[in-house]
């Protein structure tokens, strides 16, 4: 099971070529004083156009510059940073970036950046409107695969892990000939622990027709996958709805809604931050236990439920087990857990029975619960962003049987 998200606790050493743009871009506002927010807390509740993230952001101290990029976008958008005294918005433009200082506990003054030098993706030939087509297959581990490439490398096999909030490289992709300058680093959480990362600001990514400059990537010295060269993250793919079809095997990207009355409409849940989570029932005997999960497709399994979550629910006394586990990730660490069987998982009116279930036998530094691709891969799903809507719909795996892992 695998997520990644980045934490914003950056170890800078940006090279003279970026220095030089990023300079362009700030020289029409190099003679103005920066603009301060003031914060009694270093936790920053973050607006990027209509979406409210509570929490979302961490003032650092430590940190010479710390950069939020925003959501993608074609026109201008307002990004506004809301402390618990003050706040501070700014009219953001594409392929600009906007210096402000956060000034904490009336003493730290925080440098801090918005940059929407990340844009929407682009065709290659270009052409006007229509849908995106991109193959996929599914791997040994229940993933889905897609082949894109970085600068121009040779062909690349990525998972795609809507869990991921960034395009991930690990060592074969190099092997394969990726040439990628790392020009920064950073402190990354995900299962198994806390990493530094060396990572690339300013890639360019291709995945099918579709395009993608500026991207940022990371580097993770661990192989992961069936044979994967890395992953593909949510976000370039933010401000479009993506439908993925097991019948076709097919990933569908559209600008807006499908308009498939025929799928089941989920809120997406975002719990603080940008990771998609959906609601499901478990039921044991008469009891009925409502929840929210990651639905996270980067999870290999089917359920995974944290400690305190399985101790509540007395779930170890009352589960029928039926072997161990364990909880792996990017990170050097692992989870032990105990594999036993839900007898019923209910996905709004879709009733999957005598589900395997993974329990953690300790505290995890995440203590994040999901639904992974075991569960997933039963459904043509559309995962809405811009409306922050999943929309599922079983498919001819609906009633296969599970891999008990």
């Amino acid at each position: 099971m695998t997520t990644f998200f980045r934490i914003q606790s950056k170890l800078k050493s940006v090279t003279t070529a970026v220095l030089l743009v990023l300079g362009a871009v700030h020289a029409l506002d190099a003679q103005e004083p920066l603009r301060v927010l003031r914060s009694n807390t270093p936790s920053i509740d973050v607006q990027d156009g209509t979406k409210l993230y509570k929490g979302y952001w961490t003032v650092s101290p430590g940190v010479d510059k710390d950069t939020y990029y925003a959501h993608r976008f074609t026109k201008s958008t307002v990004v506004r940073f809301i402390s618990d005294v003050d706040s501070i918005a700014f009219e953001v433009r594409p392929g600009r970036a906007y210096d402000f200082v956060i000034l904490l506990n009336g003493k730290d003054r925080c440098l801090t950046e918005i940059s929407a030098i990340r844009t929407s993706a682009y065709r290659l030939p270009a052409r006007k409107g229509g849908v995106d087509e991109i193959p996929f297959t599914m791997g040994r581990d229940g993933r889905i695969y897609i082949e894109g490439n970085i600068n121009g490398s040779p062909p690349l096999r990525f998972f795609f892990d809507n869990g991921a909030d960034n395009t991930i490289v690990f060592p074969s992709a190099f092997k394969k000939g990726l040439k990628l300058p790392f020009d920064d680093a950073v402190a990354n959480r995900g299962t198994g622990g806390v990493e530094t990362r060396r990572t690339s600001n300013h890639a360019h990514l291709q995945i099918s027709d579709l395009n993608w400059d500026n991207e940022w990537v990371m580097h993770v010295e661990k192989q992961l996958g069936d044979d994967a060269d890395g992953t593909i993250g949510y976000d370039v793919f933010e401000d479009k709805v993506v439908e993925i079809n097991f019948d076709r095997m097919m990933m569908i990207i559209r600008n807006s809604g499908s308009g498939d009355q025929s799928f089941t409409p989920f809120k997406m849940i975002l719990n603080g931050g940008e990771v998609p989570s959906i609601e499901a029932t478990l039921t044991v005997g008469k009891a009925r236990i409502r929840k929210s999960f990651l639905f996270d497709m980067g999870a290999t399994g089917c359920l995974f439920l944290n400690d305190e979550s399985a101790r509540e629910n007395h779930f170890y006394e009352t589960l029928r087990v039926v072997g161990a586990g364990k909880r792996t990730g990017a990170g050097a660490a692992s989870l032990r857990t105990e594999l036993a069987i839900l007898p019923e998982l209910r996905l709004g009116r879709y009733v999957l029975r005598d589900v395997p279930i993974n329990l953690a036998l300790a505290r995890s530094a995440d203590n994040t619960e999901e639904v992974g691709m075991e569960v997933l891969k039963r459904f043509n799903m559309v995962l809405d962003f811009p409306s922050d809507t999943i929309y599922l719909k079983p498919n001819h795996l609906f009633n296969s049987a599970y891999r008990h892992r």
